[in-house]
Parts: structure tokens; C-alpha cells; sequence
């Protein structure tokens, strides 16, 4: 050990750091401690990105696609209470060494809609020890689906980007995340409720089988949910927002002529109690670390670089007054020269195609440490971060559902032709 460290070296390189900085030799066992501080933390972030890479990397992936009967009368309201079910699936270390020896994360899953030629479809990406689990949730709301397993569809693509653009295809996507805190929702499914007689829901996911009904054989359009199951303490900004509106409305005592208190009362506006409301509705139920991709593939010779607008568009009509998606211009995989660092415009921008679509196939999120953050970094474009998002069960399965039978998309979806009598008692891993 004493080999190891040699005392002297290290009263030696002290020394000259005197000569060099002498205003800080008085500082000397301020300092010391400080930098042998600092290696602790270093130490204690690498050891924690080893570990969880190694538990990472031992978790086996799986896919299915879910195939939607010609009649489904559920609508979201049964994802919700799949994704409330998701959530119970939440795990986290409870102690030093499941955390920095173990390495043990969140586990998480991806929930994503596809558009190939006019051909739409849905599936769902997740830990291969789950899939029995996560197939009988979604049986138990959607009695009349089929789950069909099946491979990666991201692997049909060439894995080297560079036989990628040989070929002639090019990519333009990005990552959505939301504009304001978590605590403000956006509009949900129960904003396209209409009172007609009876109570009927407008399906809002429509939208986008809409857009990818219209993609020619060679198009291939993607929406990826990567989502993560997240501790009940980011409702905490929540509440603090709720007790300062009504702090504010809350009546103010004031001493009166006679030395008798006299309350004065605020009137909350229609806008505060519309915000308490919301804000309240969001925060008791469930949240999800939430990253959204999208992704538009094509032959140069006919990419569509508005049809990412009409992908993004579909997020739109989720905006609220208290919160909407925005891009996440770190991830947009069109650089300009004016943005830093002002060089390698070009370059930059076959950075990030290559990491878009690297992250979409590894259904990126991600690192905590700095560690992990530093090894994912870029020598030629520093806007690598991902922006995550905290949307709640009910946000998300206004995102990703089965379409009701209210959607008009028989030539679109591969839909079943007859109902079960029942979901299968047994669901096999393979």
C-alpha cells in the first residue's frame, strides 16, 4: 500500500503547487481534504455506472405486437388502468449494495406505433421476464386482442449507418418532451368527450393512423414511448403550486377599528381554480419517466420532410393551457450553422441521425451518473442530452391505445376478423 502511494511524491507535486499558486499554501489541510473528497465522488460515480451497466446489459429484451379486433368498443380508459397495473412493476434498490454492487435500475419498457407503406401497427418492448406478466395485463382490459410475438422491426434496417445512406435513405426525426414542469397536464382523453345524446369519446389517435395510412411502400414513419415507472416524489412540486393558490385565496386576518380581527377574503379566479383542478387531477395518479421519439425514413429521392411535421402534429392537439409538447432541440437532426458550436454544420447533422436512430433502436434512457453522461458525449456536437418527461397513466393512454371501433381504419390496421371467446389461461415467453 505504501507503494502505492508515495507520500513523498505527493508532499513534492504540493510544494511546487506553492511556488506556482502561493496565495493558497496557508489553505494546505483545507485543500488536501477537499481533493481526496473529490476522487471519493469520482470513485463512488464510476463504480456506480460499472454496476449498472453490467445490470443493464444482463436484461433480456422481447416484443410483441398487439393485433386489434374489427370491433373494439374499450377505449382508453382500459390502457389507463393497464398503465396504473405497469406501475406496480416498479422497482428500485433499497440499500447500498443492490445499488453500487448490484447495479440494480428501473426497469423500463416501450410503447410504440408504426407506420410501414399505408400498413399501421403496435407494439410493445420490454423486459423478456415481464412479457407473460405485461400480456395478461393487457388481456385482462382487452379481452379481444391477439399478441402476436415478434422481432425487432428497427433490425430490418441496415445496422451500419453508413450502408444505410449508401443505399439512398435518409432520416429526419426528433424527441418531444414537455414545455412546462411535470405537474401540468396536458389535455387528456377526457377533453374529446362529447355530450350528443348519449356520452361518446373522439378518439384522438386518429390523428396519426390518418398520417401513416398515407405513407407510400418505401416510407417508414415511427413513435416510440419509452417509459419508466418513477417515485410518487415528483408530485411534491405539484402540491407545492396547489397550497400557494390556496394560500393566496385563503382569508388574511386584519386588526379593525375596534381592536376586533377582520378577515379579508381573495375570490380565486376561474383560471386558478381551473389550474387546482388540473393540477390535482395529474398528481393523484402515477407517473412514468416518459421519453417520445419520431422518426420519418425514406428513399431520398422521396423524403417528405413535411410528413415529421405531421408526425409532431399529432402531439398538438394535446395542448392544454397549462402545458403542450415542444422539440427537444438538442435531439433535432438538422444542425444549422448558426447554432454552436457554428462549425461542421453537416457534420453535426450526421451526428445526430446516426444518435437518434442509434438511441430509438436501444430504446435509449438516459444515464443518472456523470460517469455514464461522459461516455455518452460527443466530440462534435455537445446538444447530446435527452429530455425526459413525468406523464401520468392517464396522459399516457391518451398516447398509445388501441383504436376504438369510433376510428375509421379498416384498410389501415391488420385488424382480426373474429373475437375470442376468452384470453388464453397461458401465455408462452416464447
Amino acid at each position: 500500500m505504501m507503494e502505492f502511494f508515495d507520500f513523498q511524491l505527493l508532499s513534492q507535486t504540493f510544494e511546487d503547487f506553492k511556488l506556482i499558486f502561493p496565495f493558497l499554501a496557508p489553505f494546505k489541510f483545507f485543500i488536501l481534504p477537499f481533493l481526496a473528497f473529490f476522487v471519493f465522488l469520482i470513485a463512488k460515480d464510476a463504480l456506480l455506472f460499472y454496476s449498472q451497466s453490467k445490470f443493464k446489459s444482463g436484461i433480456e429484451w422481447d416484443m410483441f405486437e398487439i393485433k386489434i379486433p374489427r370491433e373494439i368498443e374499450k377505449g382508453p380508459k382500459a390502457m389507463e388502468q393497464f398503465f396504473a397495473s405497469l406501475w406496480t412493476l416498479f422497482n428500485t434498490p433499497t440499500g447500498w449494495k443492490e445499488k453500487y454492487i448490484d447495479g440494480e435500475v428501473t426497469r423500463w419498457y416501450s410503447f410504440e406505433i408504426v407506420g410501414v407503406g399505408s400498413r399501421v401497427h403496435f407494439y410493445v418492448w420490454m423486459p423478456k421476464k415481464f412479457r407473460h406478466l405485461i400480456e395478461s395485463m393487457l388481456y385482462a382490459q382487452y379481452p379481444d386482442i391477439e399478441i402476436v410475438g415478434t422481432d425487432d422491426y428497427t433490425s430490418n434496417l441496415s445496422s451500419s449507418f453508413d450502408e444505410f445512406e449508401r443505399i439512398g435513405y435518409d432520416l429526419f426525426g426528433v424527441e418531444l418532451n414537455l414545455k412546462n414542469p411535470a405537474p401540468n397536464p396536458i389535455n387528456t382523453y377526457m377533453a374529446f368527450e362529447e355530450k350528443g345524446g348519449e356520452e361518446r369519446i373522439i378518439d384522438p389517435i386518429s390523428v396519426i393512423l390518418e398520417t401513416l395510412s398515407r405513407l407510400r411502400p418505401e416510407e417508414k414513419a415511427w413513435i416510440q414511448l419509452v417509459v419508466r415507472p418513477v417515485a410518487p416524489a415528483w408530485r411534491d412540486e405539484g402540491v407545492k403550486v396547489i397550497n400557494e393558490i390556496k394560500e393566496k385565496s385563503a382569508p388574511k386576518p386584519k386588526i379593525g377599528p375596534a381592536g376586533t380581527p377582520v378577515y379579508r377574503f381573495s375570490i380565486m379566479t376561474p383560471d386558478e381554480e381551473e389550474k387546482l383542478k388540473s393540477i390535482s387531477r395529474k398528481i393523484s395518479k402515477q407517473g412514468f419517466e416518459t421519453i417520445i421519439r419520431t422518426i420519418y425514413i425514406a428513399p431520398k429521392d422521396i423524403f417528405d420532410k413535411d410528413l415529421l411535421k405531421s408526425l409532431t402534429g399529432y402531439f398538438n392537439q394535446y395542448s392544454s393551457n397549462l402545458n403542450y409538447f415542444a422539440f427537444n432541440m438538442n435531439t433535432f437532426t438538422k444542425s444549422k450553422w448558426w447554432t454552436w458550436p457554428f462549425i461542421l454544420s453537416g457534420k453535426r447533422t450526421e451526428v445526430k441521425k446516426r444518435r437518434l436512430l442509434q438511441r430509438y433502436r436501444q430504446r435509449y434512457i438516459p444515464e443518472e451518473t456523470f460517469a455514464g453522461r461522459l461516455s455518452d458525449s460527443s466530440r462534435v456536437n455537445l446538444n447530446k442530452k435527452s429530455s425526459i418527461s413525468i406523464l401520468n397513466t392517464e396522459e399516457l393512454a391518451t398516447l398509445f391505445h388501441p383504436p376504438t371501433n369510433v376510428v375509421l381504419t379498416a384498410p389501415t390496421l391488420d385488424r382480426i376478423e373474429s373475437k375470442k371467446v376468452s384470453p388464453p389461461s397461458y401465455v408462452p415467453y416464447e
